[in-house]
């Protein structure tokens, strides 16, 4: 697949004439990364802008004796990069691949020169940092008025709907993501999240076989979401 079919599928160039698009695909390098290498780290130079081609990575911060807090997961057609591109600072978050996964990659001065002379490139970034920020408030809610069950439950929704793909078993969940990594996401303890799962696993709500984990009821699941909202 060319690099302008590749771009073509990519909501940031949403709106782009293959014109346009081939003006941006002169100035991509590709890049492939195997499981669990790192992309970026926090405080690095942000030089970069980074659009996932193919793969899955997540964004989180360096482990500690506190843990490793992981603030999301992109995947295929999404982005990251973009706001040390726009405001020069430092990156604010380290950024590790959880399967093979292939980018495309932009450098800082091409980037901005895309911005100038392509403005819908720009309202796609607009648009994309708004569901960021929309997305961050819902989790500010979720950490302020729900307990660990409902933080589990929430994340589990947030993957299922994202990432989760419908079987005759129910909306299955393969993300390379470890229990440890779940807690992370939520906030918890292992041991904490395990004792959660164990729970709707009994209940018959969820299945977990290794590292995936298959929703049997969402409609069940989400509506014991909502009622453990303070």
């Amino acid at each position: 697949m060319s690099v302008v079919s590749c771009l073509a599928r990519v909501p940031l160039f949403a709106g782009l004439s293959e014109e346009e698009l081939a003006k941006v695909a002169q100035h991509v390098r590709h890049r492939r990364l195997a499981a669990d290498e790192v992309v970026v780290r926090k405080d690095d130079p942000g030089l970069t802008l980074y659009i996932i081609q193919k793969g899955k990575v997540k964004i989180h911060s360096q482990p500690s004796e506190e843990g490793e807090v992981i603030f999301g997961v992109l995947s295929e057609g999404e982005f990251f990069g973009e706001l040390s591109l726009i405001d020069g600072l430092e990156r604010s978050a380290d950024v590790t691949t959880l399967e093979e996964t292939e980018l495309l990659m932009l450098n800082r001065d091409d980037f901005l020169r895309c911005l100038r002379e392509l403005p819908a490139i720009a309202l796609n970034i607009l648009v994309a940092l708004c569901q960021r920020l929309r997305k961050a408030d819902e989790w500010i809610e979720a950490f302020t008025g729900l307990d660990v069950h409902g933080r589990v439950l929430k994340a589990l929704l947030d993957l299922s709907d994202r990432y989760g793909v419908d079987t005759d078993a129910g909306r299955e969940i393969d993300l390379h993501l470890s229990q440890s990594d779940l807690a992370s996401m939520v906030a918890s303890s292992r041991e904490s999240v395990n004792k959660v799962l164990g729970h709707y696993r009994h209940l018959r709500l969820l299945t977990i076989d290794g590292q995936r984990i298959i929703l049997h009821n969402v409609a069940e699941i989400r509506r014991r979401l909502e009622s453990r909202y303070r």
